[in-house]
Parts: C-alpha cells; structure tokens; sequence
C-alpha cells in the first residue's frame, strides 16, 4: 500500500514539474483572411480549431449578400471559432481611386460606415479594418483610425512587435499568387518565438489538394512551361503557376492557357524562375492548399501562441507601456 501511494506521489510531483517547467511559448502568430469564402467555415475554422488556433476573417458585405457566406457563418466563427471579424468595406473598391472619382466623404458613407453598420447590427464585434487590395493614402488612413484600432499594410518580411505611427500593422500574403516555400513559413515562426514577436500572414481561401496541380519541370521559354507529367484539368478561371516550390513569388504569375503537358503565362520571364526538374504548382490564384496550411498551423501550435489582430494589438500596445 506504501509503495502505491509513493507512486501516486511520484506520478503527480513528475506531471507538476513538467508543467511548472514546461517550455513557455513565445512570440506568435496572427493568420487573417480576406473577402469571405466558403471555406472559412468548412475547412479552416475547423482545421484551426483542431490545433486550438483562430484567425481573422476581414469581410465585404458583397461576399454575404452574394451568397458566399452568412452572417449566421460569419456568428459562428466569432462566437463558436473564437475568430475575429473585421472589416474589408462594403463593395471591395480601391479606395484611393473611389476617392478620387466621388469624394473621401462618399467613400466613408458609402463604403465604410454602411459596411460597419450592417455587420454590427449582426452582431459582429468590428474592431480591425483591412483596405481592399491593401491601397491607402494619408487622409484614409487617419479616417480608419478614428474608428478601428489598426489597419494592415502588406510587407515582405511581416514580423514586428510593434505598430507604424499611422496605426498599421505589417502582414504577408501567402496565397499561391504571392507564394512563400513553407520552410520560410517555419523559420519565420522560429524567429517570431526567439525574438518574442508577432508573425501576421493572410490570406483569402484553403482548398483540398485535389484543386491544384503538382508537377516536374520538363523545360522552359520565357512564357511557357512544359511538365513532365500530363496536367489535370482544373475548373478554376482564375489560376495562377508557382514555377518553382522551392522560391518566392513576389508577383502573380498568372495562366493564359493550359493543354495537355504545357501552360502559357501572361507575364513574367519563367526561365529566371525556375529550372528542368524543380517542382511547380499551378491552382487558384487567391488559394492555399489544404497539406500547405495543414502544416504551417500544426508547426505553429507546437511553438508559438495564436492571435487575432484585435488581440496582437493590444499585446503590441501593452507592451509599449512597459
């Protein structure tokens, strides 16, 4: 009976130790999604929720009455996911250019304050805001600022611990269109938690596997690239070629046409870009895929907390006071 209770003992002063010493996770992550997709609700909140992650989710009122998602959807990810949502104005125009066609004042009526009332009459807390196509100027962003507490700019390297004088705050997009290697994901979050600071990253749609196209370089022109493997036919219009996993893409690198083993391109010189053998990927332009995002939130759950931006910024924010 002794040695019972002096394993019992044992067991409990181990499981104590282990969480009084526990590693202390660093630093974090912040992962927002724009316009508003289906697979908000079908895939990513519940892939988050499996690795006890959140996002924000910056809507346009357009996507709600378009059909693409409700504002029950849009209740169930703040009230059930624990997500964020905020605010991506009312039609999706660029600002900067609305502005100057009809006026800063039009704009604020028509694009902003109609879109922040109507989805807070829903019951959303709408706190962050995000400008369509991340354009701003001077006066907009002061206009942002009266009402919200941050507002993004996008950045190359989107990692900080604090926020810009104007109320921005950085974030890299890292849809296919604008593609990242995951291995510069995961050092990125390796230096988010050793420096003790935020990694933002954004995004629009994750999409099965099944809806994109892996290959192997066969060779290249400057417009055109041929794989090894026949390319399977993919029903997205709007598609867009990584040549090269192994590289970033710093500009989309749109489809013309695909048949067969070949795809053109609008622009870009591919034979800067990739080479015979690398691996490319052609899918979605505004699109991740599913093994991709899979891998990056479950490597981020095992090393650093996760975010919405309403609340990096108020760590940002108390921090500054210390």
């Amino acid at each position: 009976m002794k040695y019972r209770y002096f394993c019992v003992a044992f067991v409990i002063i181990h499981l104590l130790a282990s969480f009084c010493f526990a590693e202390e996770k660093r630093g974090g992550i912040v992962i927002a999604f724009d316009d508003g997709y289906p697979s908000w609700t079908k895939i990513i909140a519940p892939e988050l929720a499996r690795v006890g992650g959140m996002a924000t989710g910056f809507v346009n009122n357009q996507r709600i009455h378009f059909g693409d998602l409700s504002f029950e959807d849009l209740r169930a990810l703040q009230n059930k996911y624990n997500w964020e949502i905020g605010d991506h104005t009312y039609h999706h125009f660029n600002a900067p250019i609305f502005v100057q066609q009809k006026g800063l004042s039009t704009w604020i009526k028509n694009e902003l304050e109609a879109s922040v009332v109507e989805l807070r009459s829903q019951g959303l807390k709408i706190q962050s805001f995000v400008f369509p196509y991340n354009a701003f100027t001077k006066e907009l962003s002061i206009e942002i600022m009266k009402r919200f507490k941050s507002f993004r700019r996008d950045e190359i390297f989107p990692v900080t611990d604090t926020i810009n004088d104007n109320g921005s705050i950085p974030a890299g997009e890292i849809d296919i269109s604008f593609y990242v290697p995951i291995t510069l994901i995961l050092e990125w979050i390796d230096f988010a938690k050793q420096q003790n600071k935020l990694l933002f990253l954004y995004g629009h749609k994750v999409l099965p596997n099944e809806e994109f196209f892996t290959g192997t370089v066969n060779s290249l022109s400057t417009r055109t690239l041929v794989s090894k493997e026949k390319i399977n036919a993919i029903s997205e219009k709007d598609m867009c070629l990584v040549p090269d996993t192994k590289k970033r893409i710093y500009r989309p690198v749109k489809v013309e046409t695909m048949s067969g083993d070949t795809i053109n391109t609008f622009q870009g010189d591919l034979t800067r870009m990739s080479e015979a053998g690398a691996t490319f990927i052609v899918g979605p332009c505004y699109g991740m895929q599913l093994s991709y995002f899979r891998r990056m939130i479950e490597y981020a759950a095992d090393h650093v907390p996760f975010y919405t931006v309403e609340q990096a910024v108020s760590k940002m924010k108390q921090s500054s006071k210390h």
